[in-house]
């Protein structure tokens, strides 16, 4: 062990590289080898690669995971949660006077239940004397939950957000196969209400502290008054945090801000609808139509959303939102997109007005155009004119009916464009269309104008 505090630092740092590595490792061995995951988990069981191998699966790749796997991979993880219970349990009499022979003694059926690792670690946690100390232990499941909803259960949790590398994840398991998981993740997380306590701390509150809690109210099947009275402390507590008043750190507003829709959408489930209504449709509860966002429409499911549109029947600007909210969810099918369309007054019209406005209407990144236009090319009746005023870079590379083809509509439209001109399929192959930046909101017909023509490449639409 290091000596001095100048070594005790560089010994941690190299501590940290040295594990990170090894993380790194395991990602691409795993990243690279989708078909031996059973394999290496079953080779790892018991070892010092378990806990890595388990983690970056759950946390990392679960989209590249068997759904079978992936569901015990879950399974076992969620086991791990009531060992935080006995240790909250367990620390609370300690907090409240009880000597660390009266809690093993109160334990000890528990304790014989416990692995060799476990039982090490519960006995130090029982022989704490510091106040700090058995804080964090009375607090252990709302840490655990808390950790896990940010980290390994983040892509569980909100999978049509998940990006492999910058494409959208293609996920193996199934839409309800992934929902079954976050109701598990979501009643374990109330489990750990009861063990919630206020921090009386200096530093700035952060956005994790009350996620956790937003995934369980989304997620939960039913939020029952208890759940509900449960969360209103920990969003007091955290508006509290937030005030201007409050003697602790200010949150950067970065920061602030995602706390605060957190927050908005955890009092807005817990106050509409009410409970005993399914998960679907709460998330659906989404509030006034003129208010509502695209980000927020594309966190629904398909089932809520119709819902949703079915009490607003005749609004156009919301259909247009759900259509917009489509692409930014990224995992809707061509039928779920088609239906939403048919209940716009001008479906003839609104797709074109839509994309050639695409850049103030969606924004986003790369996988929310890719998106939109993979959705725009899959339907038959997608005329020339609505190819031409799709993002370039994006038309360019939609895939065709055959492997490495490009989209025959879009075939069809450059051709039709640049004809027997050499010179302007040459220019045309110098645009400057990209894949993310403001140029890759190029629309395809301007860029194919100014080929065939010889006009200065055209401004990304929106600039000034």
């Amino acid at each position: 062990m290091p000596g001095t505090e100048e070594d005790a630092g560089d010994w941690l740092e190299r501590h940290k590289r040295a594990h990170q590595a090894w993380e790194n490792m395991w990602n691409r061995i795993l990243e690279r080898h989708p078909a031996r995951h059973r394999e290496l988990v079953e080779w790892a069981d018991g070892g010092d690669a378990e806990r890595t191998i388990r983690d970056e699966l759950l946390g990392s790749l679960p989209w590249a995971v068997e759904p079978e796997l992936l569901t015990e991979l879950a399974a076992a993880d969620l086991a791990r949660f009531p060992f935080q219970l006995l240790v909250a349990q367990a620390s609370r009499m300690r907090r409240d006077g009880s000597d660390p022979q009266e809690v093993l003694d109160r334990f000890a059926a528990e304790l014989s239940a416990l692995t060799d690792e476990e039982q090490v670690r519960f006995r130090h946690v029982v022989g704490r004397e510091s106040t700090t100390l058995l804080d964090m232990g009375c607090r252990a499941p709302v840490t655990w939950v808390r950790h896990s909803a940010s980290g390994t259960w983040r892509h569980l949790l909100n999978p049509t957000q998940a990006r492999d590398g910058y494409r959208q994840a293609e996920w193996w398991a199934s839409a309800a196969t992934l929902s079954n998981l976050a109701v598990r993740f979501a009643e374990t997380a109330a489990r750990a209400l009861p063990f919630w306590e206020p921090e009386d701390r200096y530093s700035a509150i952060d956005p994790d502290e009350v996620a956790w809690v937003r995934a369980m109210v989304l997620h939960l099947p039913k939020v029952t008054e208890d759940v509900k009275a449960a969360v209103r402390r920990i969003v007091r507590h955290a508006r509290d945090r937030l005030n201007p008043r409050h003697p602790g750190l200010r949150p950067r507003y970065d920061q602030r801000r995602e706390v605060e829709e957190i927050l908005d959408t955890i009092e807005r489930v817990l106050a509409d609808p009410p409970s005993g209504v399914g998960a679907d449709r709460r998330r659906s509860a989404l509030g006034d139509p003129s208010e509502v966002t695209v980000r927020e429409l594309a966190g629904v499911r398909a089932e809520a959303l119709s819902e949703y549109l079915d009490r607003h029947p005749g609004d156009d600007s919301l259909v247009e939102k759900a259509l917009l909210s489509c692409a930014a969810a990224g995992w809707w099918s061509d039928a779920d997109f088609a239906a939403v369309l048919r209940r716009h007054g001008s479906p003839d019209t609104v797709l074109l007005r839509l994309t050639e406005g695409l850049r103030g209407n969606l924004g986003g990144g790369p996988s929310w155009r890719e998106a939109w236009t993979r959705l725009i090319l899959a339907r038959q009746d997608t005329g020339p004119e609505l190819v031409r005023a799709l993002p370039a870079w994006s038309a360019l590379r939609a895939r065709g009916d055959r492997p490495g083809s490009a989209h025959p509509s879009v075939v069809s439209v450059v051709r039709e464009a640049l004809g027997c001109d050499q010179d302007a399929w040459d220019r045309f192959a110098t645009c400057p269309a990209t894949h993310s930046g403001t140029t890759a909101w190029l629309r395809l017909g301007d860029l194919l104008d100014a080929a065939a023509t010889g006009a200065p490449w055209p401004k990304p639409p929106g600039s000034r």
